[in-house]
């Protein structure tokens, strides 16, 4: 045999102990690693083995819609049930002065209420709790799990001699002057973050979730029966009260069933709130919407101005009170709640006209959400100003049966804006 396959023949072997070992040749750096990292200042080093858990269901009985209640089956997406229109294309829970939702959810044990639901990703932080009781609801039986260490994409890796992900970097703060949060996290990503579990519990849509017991056993033996935090700065996913109060007795997750999905399809109106400084008022203008005969406009195209003002030939100009404006552009102009109170009392706004021809039987405006709105809140129109849509949505609920219904939203708008109205000026044509 040569003697490069004596050697071959000599070295393989089936016996990976070898291998296996993972000798260093100075242990003292190891040492020195754990002194480095703190494994030598005694604290318990048990992890999270099993995990159980008893609890208790409370489902959602109604849910209050303009002041009809509603039965739950727990199939059916709340959004469905809370935004749709009527035939007449009212809208129940639709608040115009605020330009939100409002309507109410209740269980066998619990009430709460929505009030600035503004159209858009439904959840459990849209309501406040308004009747606090002890869920009596049904026990549920023992969960036993095995908690799971909780990661992201970046995380430091619990074991000493696995590559990490190099993507991302949380030690770089980007802030020009570094803030007290800035130094937080990265401390929690490097530091902490190998402390902190996850345990699935999943729970059925539409009910509220009472955790009654909840039981670790680390890799030592010991067994701990950890209770609610008591602590009042750590609230992060607890209902807050209506009144702002802090709620009394054993906190509950609540887990509305909501649709995991919607379609939009055709907008049907499309109107934006712009305030005007200069004029001191808020306009709506009609950037889309039907007609009665269903012709769609959009952005007022086809819709005359006014009438131009004739004059006599040879006239260098004629003095003008106020300017001509498109009609789709409807100012609300403050009034005061209180006439009797003196100065900084509220004002709210009151829908106007600038055509004069315009009445209740022929109105100025051509949108269902300007028709509705003849009041609006002051401060609900920012300096940004707020875009209000009625679109025909589409979702499936739990149990697969498809919901059509047109629903509006309310989201945020590009900054002020006016129509071009001039106050005293001289036109010369």
């Amino acid at each position: 045999m040569p003697e490069t396959q004596q050697l071959l023949a000599t070295d393989s072997s089936v016996n990976l102990t070898e291998a296996l070992g993972a000798r260093v040749k100075d242990p003292l750096w190891f040492l020195a690693r754990q002194w480095q990292t703190g494994e030598f200042e005694a604290e318990n080093g048990g992890k999270p083995v099993a995990m159980r858990y008893d609890s208790r269901i409370d489902p959602f009985r109604e849910v209050v819609v303009g002041g009809t209640s509603l039965p739950l089956t727990g199939a059916e997406p709340l959004e469905a049930l809370v935004e749709a229109e009527r035939p007449d294309h009212s809208a129940p829970a639709w608040n115009s002065t605020e330009l939100d939702y409002g309507f109410g959810l209740s269980s066998a044990e619990r009430r709460f209420v929505a009030t600035e639901y503004g159209g858009r990703a439904l959840d459990w932080y849209h309501f406040d709790q308004a009747k606090q009781q002890t869920v009596t609801g049904l026990d549920q039986p023992t969960v036993e799990m095995v908690p799971n260490g909780m990661g992201f994409r970046g995380a430091p890796y619990p074991r000493w001699w696995r590559f990490e992900d190099g993507d991302e970097a949380f030690d770089s703060a980007a802030d020009v002057e570094p803030n007290v949060l800035s130094m937080l996290l990265p401390e929690f990503f490097y530091v902490d973050i190998n402390n902190w579990y996850l345990i699935p519990a999943p729970m059925p849509a539409g009910s509220l979730r009472q955790i009654t017991r909840l039981v670790v056993e680390d890799s030592f033996g010991v067994v701990t029966e950890l209770a609610a935090a008591a602590d009042a700065d750590w609230q992060v996913f607890s209902v807050a009260a209506t009144d702002g109060a802090a709620l009394g007795g054993p906190p509950v997750l609540m887990a509305p069933n909501v649709a995991i999905d919607i379609v939009e399809n055709d907008v049907l109106e499309d109107v934006r709130f712009v305030r005007d400084e200069g004029a001191n008022l808020v306009w709506a203008f009609e950037q889309l919407y039907h007609t009665a005969d269903g012709a769609r406009v959009t952005n007022a195209d086809g819709v005359p101005r006014g009438a131009p003002t004739a004059r006599s030939p040879g006239t260098e100009g004629e003095f003008r009170l106020f300017s001509d404006t498109l009609p789709a552009w409807i100012p609300y102009v403050p009034r005061q709640i209180d006439a009797r109170g003196g100065l900084g009392r509220e004002v709210r706004l009151r829908r106007g006209r600038t055509v004069e021809t315009a009445s209740a039987a022929n109105p100025q405006f051509n949108s269902v959400l300007v028709g509705e709105t003849k009041f609006l809140n002051e401060e609900e129109v920012p300096k940004t100003g707020l875009r209000v849509r009625r679109t025909a949505r589409y979702a499936r609920g739990s149990d697969g049966k498809p919901w059509f219904w047109v629903g509006r939203a309310r989201e945020a708008g590009r900054g002020s804006g006016t129509p071009g109205l001039r106050f005293d000026y001289l036109d010369r044509g």
